[in-house]
């Protein structure tokens, strides 16, 4: 039996309430409210590093460099956390965090430019995150029953596609506050601090205990842990299927916004708070696309609609590729991002549902780190190819990648799952 808010909810019977579901609108009602903060900082850093140094090279990698530390500590951080107390781990993840964008805002503000300072500030919210994000991912399966996990995290991936049309526009219009870039810069990342004081207040009203589960034998030591979750993930076939795919689908995903920003500066010369406009209303497709989420669930299954996504991604990178206008790379970026928010819930409920329990949050750390470590790397690889050969020659070069691996879920598809979820994409 799990808790929601006051109510006793059961893993048979009828379904949950959502909107009854007190624990899950604090957690839904938190993320939504992170994520916009999230995606004011995500769309300014990189402008902010062009700006300064005009080098996509240095924006890419600076921008890689928050989800870095993924690649050292997600193993650990897996581990320990499952050790901790969550609701103190996420608390904590979001004072310090706050502390660290208002720092960063009042050096913008005072006029400051050093992008090491800038970087110091990154990297250290990088490490925080890792911790955080080993609590939060796993909380959805404390507080809702296993059925309620493909319809809570559309709920989820919807409202992050709804931040991703706030975010970018409200931070155009914070940058436009600014008499500079560097000062509007500064109003963002202060927003984005205020953001995460709101989260953290949030996190103290959860009914749901968060604590480790008591163990009857003698805990397993650290090391002993994080082999007990490697392990599991090397051989349980489906797992380390779906962690690959995801991770190549991730690390490309993670490029899009970097690699539209360049294009809309080079070759279409449009200013910041136009390039936010266009990513908001591509971003809007992506609230559609949530709506869908449970329907295209149930009509492709799981693989199935990650071939669907794969195909719309690789269409939409190769129009963005050869658009001749912006009208026709906003068509575009509205095919990549619509589908989305599908492709994550079915894929996080899929994972979340073969996760043995007493292995959650360990298994899932390791999960979380190859889909984390792609997108430091896609976004680093994206940098310095966008520099090289130009965004258009990048974008081709995605298009084929994220084709590429539908193909290969094609084929490498579960049998029971390939039947009816692939035929009925008559590709068969």
């Amino acid at each position: 039996m799990h808790r929601a808010g006051d109510r006793a909810v059961t893993t048979t019977g009828t379904r949950v309430n959502l909107w009854r579901a007190r624990d899950f609108l604090i957690t839904w009602s938190a993320q939504v409210v992170s994520r916009i903060g999230t995606q004011i900082s995500t769309f300014v850093l990189p402008l902010l590093v062009l700006e300064v140094t005009g080098s996509a090279g240095t924006a890419g990698a600076l921008a890689a460099l928050e989800r870095a530390p993924y690649l050292v500590l997600a193993l650990l951080a897996g581990a320990l956390v499952e050790r901790w107390d969550k609701r103190v781990v996420m608390l904590a993840g979001n004072s310090i965090r706050a502390v660290l964008f208002g720092l960063l805002a009042g050096y913008l503000l005072a006029g400051g430019d050093d992008i090491g300072w800038v970087a110091a500030i990154v990297l250290t919210s990088g490490v925080v995150y890792v911790f955080y994000d080993a609590a939060n991912g796993t909380v959805l399966p404390q507080i809702l029953p296993p059925r309620e996990l493909t319809r809570a995290s559309g709920w989820l991936e919807g409202t992050t596609a709804l931040t991703e049309v706030i975010g970018p526009a409200l931070g155009g219009m914070l940058l436009g506050l600014g008499a500079t870039t560097i000062e509007g810069a500064g109003y963002a990342f202060g927003v984005d601090a205020l953001t995460y004081v709101a989260c953290g207040l949030a996190v103290l009203f959860l009914r749901t205990s968060l604590r480790p589960v008591a163990s009857d034998g003698p805990r397993a030591s650290l090391l002993a842990s994080m082999r007990d979750g490697v392990r599991h993930v090397l051989r349980h076939v489906e797992l380390r299927r779906l962690a690959v795919t995801n991770f190549v689908n991730v690390m490309v995903f993670g490029t899009v916004p970097l690699a539209f920003m360049s294009l809309s500066r080079t070759e279409f010369s449009l200013d910041s708070a136009h390039i936010g406009y266009l990513l908001a209303l591509g971003s809007l497709s992506g609230v559609l696309g949530s709506f869908c989420s449970g329907y295209l669930s149930r009509r492709l299954g799981t693989y199935g609609l990650m071939l669907t996504a794969g195909v719309c991604w690789a269409a939409g990178e190769l129009l963005l590729a050869v658009a001749p206008a912006v009208w026709t790379a906003a068509v575009a970026l509205v095919l990549v991002l619509w589908v989305a928010p599908p492709y994550f819930a079915a894929v996080y409920a899929r994972r979340m549902s073969i996760i043995p329990r007493e292995l959650l949050t360990r298994v899932n750390s390791i999960y979380r780190f190859l889909s984390q470590a792609g997108i430091p790397l896609g976004l680093l690889l994206a940098g310095l190819l966008i520099e090289t050969v130009g965004p258009r020659t990048y974008l081709a070069a995605a298009a084929a990648t994220f084709l590429a691996v539908a193909i290969l879920t094609r084929l490498t598809a579960p049998a029971q799952a390939s039947s009816a979820s692939i035929s009925s994409l008559g590709v068969d």
